[in-house]
């Protein structure tokens, strides 16, 4: 057996030491890189259902519907996330659902895409390329006082308006997106659709038209959003489509804005589109005002009147809304809602609840809808 000498056995412990702490800054290194190249995701959602109550002449309709006909938000569960990539510089993404509570079907299926794009996003600003959410569908909204209410008239309204329609008209297909960074409160947009494959079109077997532009949209728009002043200006059109006889494209504009006094906020919007995808080449136009009243704490009151006409004889439709919501907590909100509005002779608008079941309004006939229900974010 051989023994160590007391200097070669310190010799000996002091080399196993420096090795212990390589080891340990390999692996903390490894651990670092390992975290560092993860992606951090969020998944969040809405659940919102309420009941419908509909009237025009004597057809009704009474029962529960999802908040995407009748309520505050459409249900959705969606998945975010980005990951750092040095430099500042970071990957996004965005994968989002639709969900129908109250039936589980129809909308209720990982096919029924709200969003699903990816992109990169740094000191320029971002760019998306996939599905993704249109200036007017994001932008338009904080104008109305409650535009998200899909039983507010002015929803009912903008459904007519192919360019600006803030439904599932908002969300672009096939697109390239880019948002600036917040300059002093102005961001502006821009963004670009390849071939949305609208299934009103003729496609071939690849959803593309005659020509590489056939259908495609693009939209520009700016936005002021600092303290209590909210203000934007909105441009989209639709380029000319060979597969839709007569089809010169669609041109609209919006501008709106809101301001908050504490004691009420007030909201005003102008739309405007030249319809040229029909032989009358129509010209549309739709205009609001609201307030958004706090009456407690909690709870706000919100009125609204508006109009929509084109230039045709006797084609137009005037309305109103008022509603409250009540915030349980910053996730939790019940609402209740009442509008109303009339068309004359040549305009047959209906409720998008009603329209949801079925219901058809006769031209010239008025109706009336209310709704209940309950919205809560996650």
């Amino acid at each position: 057996m051989t023994v160590l000498s007391h200097d070669k056995a310190r010799s000996i412990k002091s080399w196993l030491h420096r090795q212990k702490k390589i080891i340990a800054l390999a692996v903390a290194g490894l651990v670092s890189g390992a975290a560092f190249a993860q992606t951090n995701v969020t998944i969040y959602g809405v659940a919102d259902i309420g009941y419908n109550y509909a009237k025009r002449g004597d057809n009704k309709y009474s029962g529960l519907q999802d908040g995407g006909d009748v309520g505050l938000q459409g249900s959705r569960i969606g998945f975010r996330g980005e990951e750092a990539l040095g430099n500042g510089l970071k990957a996004i993404f965005t994968v989002e659902f639709g969900l129908n509570l109250g039936a589980g079907e129809g909308t209720a299926n990982w096919s029924n895409t709200r969003q699903s794009y990816v992109g990169l996003a740094g000191n320029f600003g971002s760019v998306k390329f996939g599905r993704q959410y249109a200036p007017s569908g994001e932008w338009l909204g904080a104008t109305s006082s409650n535009s998200i209410t899909s039983v507010n008239f002015s929803n009912y309204f903008i459904g007519n308006f192919a360019t600006l329609n803030t439904g599932n008209g908002s969300r672009w297909n096939n697109s390239i997106g880019y948002e600036s960074p917040n300059f002093s409160g102005f961001t502006f947009r821009g963004i670009y659709s390849f071939h949305p494959n609208d299934a009103s079109n003729v496609r071939d077997s690849y959803g593309y038209g005659d020509a590489t532009t056939d259908g495609s949209r693009y939209a520009l728009a700016a936005r002021y959003a600092n303290g209590p002043v909210y203000l934007t200006a909105i441009y989209q059109a639709i380029l000319t489509d060979d597969a839709i006889p007569n089809d010169d494209g669609n041109k609209a504009w919006a501008v709106g804005g809101s301001y908050d006094f504490k004691v009420v906020k007030v909201f005003a919007n102008y739309i405007r589109e030249k319809d040229k995808r029909t032989i009358n080449d129509l010209k549309k136009t739709l205009f609001s005002l609201g307030v958004a009243v706090p009456v407690t704490s909690v709870g706000t009151m919100k009125v609204e009147l508006g109009q929509y006409k084109t230039d045709l004889k006797e084609t137009k439709s005037r309305g109103g809304s008022i509603g409250y919501e009540h915030a349980f907590s910053k996730r939790t909100t019940a609402y209740t809602y009442v509008t109303r509005f009339s068309n004359d002779d040549n305009t047959g608008l209906v409720n998008r609840g009603a329209a949801s079941v079925g219901i058809v309004t006769t031209a010239g006939e008025s109706q009336t809808g209310f709704a209940i229900g309950l919205n809560h974010k996650f």
